[in-house]
């Protein structure tokens, strides 16, 4: 996976392996491939717990089937139809047709009069009575294929249909500031541990010990820290919401 981080970022990040004592043509794994297989998980990891938003509506009648936007689209955050009898001009069935017909049925005094003779209020008690009956009448269902990256559903309701998309990004730079801290923390774990997994197998080939006890319980500590502090931000947003 190709991604873009500024050089300062990376830097920081593989620090955590003597950088600059130790320069970057002496690491075992080059830059794209710590890019790649290190800080791109980190990222991944993070957009699982914090996507990128984005919001469509489209609008819906019948049977719909709404393909992902695009390949940085990977799920379904939120899935909905906004439907208001007084609003829809058309339905797959007669019977919501005439109530939504009576229910615009316009207002005005009677006899060509102000005086409605308390018309009025009946009338508004009618209208509620339709809306009521219309929406008890109302039908839909909505199904996130995350297999065939779509949303498939019915509704007998014309209506909007919103969807909230979740998204990730290939760039560093759009993890948002006050996250940044975090998620190279994560790529520094991830790095750790992958250069420990490496450093113990070719302890076992060429006969020289590398201590990588250090490097495996110092990835630990990180990401532990990091998973624990996003698992209590997801909690409090769900307690708050």
């Amino acid at each position: 996976m190709e991604i873009i981080i500024s050089d300062s970022d990376y830097k920081e990040i593989i620090s955590e392996l003597g950088y600059p004592i130790v320069k970057e043509e002496e690491l075992e794994f080059s830059r794209e491939d710590i890019q790649s297989l290190f800080i791109f998980p980190a990222m991944r990891e993070f957009y699982i717990w914090f996507p990128i938003k984005s919001t469509q509506s489209v609008s819906s009648t019948g049977s719909f089937t709404i393909p992902f936007p695009d390949e940085y689209t990977y799920g379904v955050l939120d899935s909905r139809i906004n439907t208001t009898a007084s609003g829809a001009n058309h339905t797959a069935s007669p019977f919501m047709n005439e109530l939504i017909y009576n229910s615009k049925v316009s207002d005005g005094g009677a006899y060509g009069t102000r005086n409605d003779y308390g018309f009025q209020e009946a009338r508004y008690l009618r209208r509620a009575e339709l809306r009521a009956s219309a929406d008890y009448s109302k039908s839909y269902k909505i199904n996130v294929n995350e297999e065939a990256r779509q949303v498939e559903g019915y509704s007998n309701v014309t209506g909007e249909l919103v969807i909230t998309w979740a998204k990730w990004s290939d760039n560093f730079n759009n993890i948002p500031f006050r996250r940044k801290g975090e998620v190279i923390n994560l790529a520094k774990a991830n790095v750790l541990k992958g250069f420990a997994m490496l450093r113990g197998q070719m302890s076992t080939d060429v006969g020289v010990e590398f201590d990588t006890a250090k490097f495996e319980d110092r990835a630990r500590d990180l990401e532990e820290k990091i998973i624990e502090k996003w698992q209590g931000t997801i909690n409090v947003a769900i307690i708050s919401g």
